[in-house]
C-alpha cells in the first residue's frame, strides 16, 4: 500500500514539470527534487509555528508570519508548471527559506534559538536543486551569507524580544525542531538515492548500449566486407558463365541459319529452344549481378539530365516486341513539355523496361498503357504502366518485390514471370532515389507506379563509390 501511495505521488510530481523540460533528464532530476522540497517540506516545517503556538502562553504575531512564509512552498510547484524561469524560483525559494529560518529564531531564543538548526540545510538544499550549476551556487551561497549577516546585525544592534516560552517548553519545542529537521533530510536523502541509484543503472545501461554499438558496428563492417567479397565473387563468376553461354547462343544461332538453309524445321525448333534458354541464363545472371552490387552497395550511378518523354518512349520500343507477340497493343499518355528529369537514363530505362515486358508477358490480346503526371509541389514524376492481363493473387502481391520469394521465373516461364527481374527493378529504384509499387485485380489486370524525382537523391557514400569504382574498374578487365 505504501509503495502504491509513493508511486502515485512520484508520478503527481511530473504534472508539474513543464512538458517541453520533461527531455532534459538533468533538469528532470532537479525539478522532480525541488518539488518533493516544495510539497512535503511545508508539512515539517509547520509543526515548528504550531509548536510555538501550543507552548507560547502569549502567541504573538511573528509565529503567524512564520507559518505564511512556510506555507508558501507550496505555491512553488504552480509557478513552475506557468513557466516561470527555474532559477528564479530557486533563489526565491532559497530567499523565503533563509527568512523563515532567521526570522523565527529572531523572534525565539535569536542564536540560541532552537529552530536555528535548519540553517544547516540551506546548503544541501541549495546543491539538490541546481546540481553542478557553478555559477548559481555561488548567488545561492551569497544570498546565504547576506541573510546571515543581516540576522547577526539585527541581533547586535536591535534587542531581540523577550521569549516568553518557559525553559521546559523552549526544550519541546527544540525536540519538534530536530524530529523535523531530521526527518526532512531524511526524506530528501532517500529520494537522492534513489535518484543516485537510478543514475547508477543508467550508466550500466549505456555501457551495455555501447558494447551492443560496438558489436553491431563489427558486425556491420563484417558484413559489408562479405557483401563486397559475394559482389566480387559472383562478378568473376559471371565471366567464368557467360564464356560458355555466349559459345552456346553463338553456335545455336549458327545451327539455326543452318536449319533454315536446309529447311529442317524440327532441327530450327529444338535449337531455337536452345538459344531461348541460352538468352534467359545471361539475362538471369546479369539480374543476380545487379541484385549483388545493390545489396554491397557497388551499383554505380551515372545521373543526367534528361526528357523524361523520350527516355519512356525508348523503354516502350525496347519492350515492344514482348508486348506485341500476345496481340497486345500499346498507349502512351504523354503530355507534351514533360521535361527533363535528372537520373541515371539507362537504369531507369531498364526499371521501365522489366515492368513493360512483365505486362506483355502477362497479358494476351489486352491492352497495354502508359501514362505519366508531375507533382510539382513534391517535385516528383509519376510513371503508370497498367495491363489488363491477369493479374497478381493478393498473397503473392504481397512479396512480390522480395528476393527469390517467387521461383516461377526458373520453372514456369521462359520469360522470366515476375519474379527476381521485379525484385532487381524495385531494390534499383530504391538505390537510385526512386520508388516502385504495384498494385492489381485477379482477372483485371496490374498497374505499376514509378516514382521518380525531378533531380538526382540518390544517397552516395564517398567511401563506397570509391569502392564501387575500383570493383567497376576490375569487372571491366575480367570482361575484357
Amino acid at each position: 500500500m505504501l509503495s502504491k501511495i509513493a508511486t502515485a505521488y512520484m508520478n503527481s510530481l511530473d504534472y508539474f514539470i513543464p512538458p517541453q523540460r520533461k527531455e532534459e533528464t538533468e533538469f528532470y532530476n532537479q525539478a522532480r527534487m525541488f518539488l518533493v522540497s516544495h510539497t512535503i517540506g511545508p508539512f515539517f516545517g509547520n509543526t515548528i509555528p504550531l509548536a510555538l503556538f501550543l507552548f507560547n502562553p502569549t502567541p504573538h504575531m511573528d509565529i503567524f508570519w512564520l507559518a505564511v512564509s512556510i506555507t508558501g512552498f507550496w505555491i512553488f510547484p504552480f509557478l513552475l508548471k506557468c513557466g516561470i524561469n527555474y532559477e528564479k524560483l530557486v533563489i526565491a525559494s532559497v530567499i523565503n527559506l533563509n527568512f523563515c529560518i532567521f526570522w523565527g529564531s529572531y523572534f525565539n531564543g535569536s542564536v540560541s534559538s532552537p529552530t536555528l538548526g535548519w540553517i544547516l540545510i540551506v546548503p544541501i538544499l541549495s546543491f539538490f536543486y541546481i546540481g553542478g550549476e557553478v555559477r548559481l551556487q555561488s548567488t545561492l551561497l551569497l544570498i546565504f551569507a547576506s541573510s546571515f549577516a543581516i540576522f547577526l546585525g539585527a541581533y547586535v544592534y536591535f534587542a531581540p524580544p523577550p521569549s516568553n516560552v518557559p525553559p521546559d517548553r523552549m526544550i519541546g519545542i527544540g525536540v519538534v525542531s530536530t524530529l523535523a529537521t531530521l526527518a526532512y533530510v531524511a526524506t530528501m536523502a532517500i529520494y537522492y538515492s534513489r535518484i543516485f541509484d537510478a543514475g547508477t543503472e543508467l550508466e550500466k545501461e549505456v555501457a551495455r548500449r555501447r558494447q551492443a554499438s560496438d558489436e553491431l558496428r563489427l558486425a556491420m563492417a563484417a558484413a559489408d566486407r562479405e557483401g563486397r567479397t559475394k559482389a566480387e565473387f559472383l562478378a568473376r563468376m559471371s565471366h567464368e558463365l557467360r564464356t560458355p553461354l555466349n559459345a552456346i547462343i553463338g553456335y545455336s544461332q549458327i545451327l539455326m541459319e543452318d536449319a533454315d538453309e536446309i529447311g529442317d524445321d524440327t532441327m530450327a525448333r529444338y535449337v531455337a529452344k536452345i538459344n531461348d534458354a541460352g538468352q534467359y541464363l545471361v539475362r538471369l545472371i546479369n539480374m543476380i549481378l545487379d541484385l549483388s552490387k545493390i545489396e554491397a552497395g557497388r551499383m554505380q550511378f551515372r545521373p543526367e539530365k534528361a526528357p523524361l518523354a523520350e527516355i519512356i518512349t525508348h523503354a516502350v520500343e525496347a519492350a515492344k516486341p514482348a508486348i506485341l507477340e500476345n496481340g497486345n497493343r500499346i498507349e502512351l499518355e504523354i503530355e507534351n513539355g514533360l521535361g527533363d528529369v535528372e537520373t541515371d537514363t539507362a537504369r531507369l530505362q531498364q526499371i521501365l523496361n522489366t515492368i513493360l515486358s512483365n505486362a506483355g508477358q502477362n497479358t494476351k490480346d489486352g491492352l497495354i498503357t502508359i501514362a505519366c503526371s508531375v507533382t510539382m509541389s513534391e517535385n516528383k514524376f509519376h510513371i503508370f504502366i497498367k495491363d489488363t492481363g491477369k493479374g497478381i493473387a493478393p498473397d503473392r502481391l504481397a512479396i512480390l518485390f522480395d528476393n527469390l520469394a517467387d521461383i516461377r521465373e526458373a520453372a514456369e516461364s521462359k520469360y522470366g514471370g515476375t519474379g527476381l527481374s521485379l525484385t532487381v527493378a524495385h531494390r534499383l529504384a530504391q538505390a537510385m532515389g526512386c520508388s516502385l509499387a504495384a498494385e492489381s485485380q485477379l482477372g483485371r489486370g496490374s498497374c505499376f507506379k514509378v516514382t521518380v524525382p525531378l533531380t538526382w537523391q540518390a544517397p552516395r557514400d564517398p567511401a563506397r563509390v570509391e569502392a564501387a569504382d575500383r570493383a567497376e574498374a576490375r569487372d571491366q578487365t575480367i570482361d575484357a
